[in-house]
């Protein structure tokens, strides 16, 4: 459902076709499309305004917990309770790299900026950095006490936080990722 912020009002407009439990919901970063990642082991891309399904992400073997966009909008990444998390093109659906080395379920994920990289929390207490393109882990940048509950890119992609039910958040400096 989508609500009117500044009334409070029911609008119009439903993103109905889920089997299951909805984990997560996100605008793109135009907020032309919606992402709902759920149970039902898919994640989807709606048009916002019409309520209109554009596309079925479908890959992971367990639920999608959790999505987030590249600053274009033109890339997609999705994690799941499969341990692990899925780059995908926004346009088409193909997936673009599988990213696997995570020991439990991807909680939190988030792409850089400019869609090269992808940040990924899990409940193995890690947060891993990829390379978005061909899936390729990193590095592991450190563990929290517990599982990782947010991931996310500074806007110029050169750092990224944490956080975790340790009750910690943690800066990162994401320029020495290749190295």
């Amino acid at each position: 459902r989508l609500w009117d912020a500044a009334t409070g009002e029911l609008l119009p407009v439903s993103f109905a076709g889920h089997d299951g439990r909805i984990c997560q919901a996100l605008f793109s970063p135009d907020g032309s499309r919606v992402l709902t990642c759920a149970g039902d082991k898919t994640a989807k891309l709606w048009d916002a305004a019409a309520g209109a399904e554009l596309l079925t992400l479908a890959g992971h073997k367990w639920s999608v917990r959790c999505g987030g966009f590249n600053a274009a909008g033109d890339r997609v990444v999705t994690g799941s309770d499969d341990d692990t998390a899925i780059v995908w093109d926004a346009a088409t659906g193909e997936q673009i790299a599988k990213l696997a080395g995570h020991t439990g379920a991807v909680t939190a994920v988030a792409l850089s900026p400019d869609g090269a990289r992808a940040v990924t929390g899990s409940v193995d207490s890690t947060v891993k950095l990829w390379d978005a393109v061909t899936g390729k882990e990193v590095l592991t940048l450190g563990s929290h006490d517990g599982e990782v509950t947010a991931v996310e890119f500074a806007p110029d992609g050169r750092s990224i936080l944490s956080a975790g039910r340790d009750g910690q958040t943690l800066l990162w400096d994401a320029t020495a990722w290749g190295e």
